[in-house]
């Protein structure tokens, strides 16, 4: 006998009625015409099966991406890097230069490295230079004569100063042309020159002659 429609809404009918249970259990079998039927008294060869209504409908599983998916995922944040130490190794404290056209080459050392996005800049007797970027090295062309300081200093990306070297004091010590050894020995005033041959001497008048 095959189930009608009617019996099969009385079915629905009665989840409704109970679904003030948190959970019905019922029965889902088919005979053997391909027909389906629901039951909450079990019938031979039936399946139990788990009906929640207090829960309402389930949520939708969220989607599961396959390996070659595309997945965005935040950027990594850049961890702050902490300087231990920055020095400037070249040129020495208290060098001097003596050549007319000297080139002063800085080397500067850090520790840790300089990190990314990080940056030194070199002043000059207390003025801001240049900025070396994530380079080490730098030289200073055409300095002045006399004592000048120079110092390193590291920024971050927002331009805070992280770190700054003690100063270094050179000397830029270039010959001029009005030095004494430019001009030659000087000669005293007001004395013969010892190579002239002096004119002998007046005799002096006999005022009784």
């Amino acid at each position: 006998m095959k189930t009608s429609f009617p019996l099969l809404a009385s079915c629905l009918l009665a989840f409704v009625v109970h679904a003030q249970e948190t959970k019905l259990q019922m029965w889902k079998w088919t005979d053997a015409n391909g027909v389906v039927h629901y039951s909450d008294i079990p019938a031979p060869g039936a399946v139990q099966v788990g009906v929640d209504y207090s829960q309402g409908q389930p949520d939708a599983a969220p989607a599961v991406q396959g390996p070659g998916a595309s997945r965005s995922s935040p950027a990594p944040t850049q961890q702050a890097v902490s300087y231990t130490s920055l020095e400037i190794v070249q040129p020495q404290n208290e060098a001097s230069y003596f050549e007319a056209n000297s080139v002063v080459d800085v080397q500067i050392d850090s520790s840790p490295s300089l990190a990314d996005g990080d940056s030194i800049y070199l002043y000059l007797d207390g003025k801001r230079i240049g900025n070396t970027g994530d380079s080490l090295s730098y030289s200073l062309p055409n300095v002045e004569r006399g004592a000048h300081t120079l110092t390193a200093v590291i920024f971050d990306s927002q331009g805070n100063q992280k770190i700054r070297s003690q100063p270094v004091t050179f000397y830029m010590k270039q010959p001029t042309i009005n030095s004494p050894a430019a001009v030659g020995p000087s000669v005293p005033p007001n004395r013969p020159d010892p190579g002239r041959p002096r004119p002998p001497p007046r005799p002096t008048p006999n005022p009784g002659g």
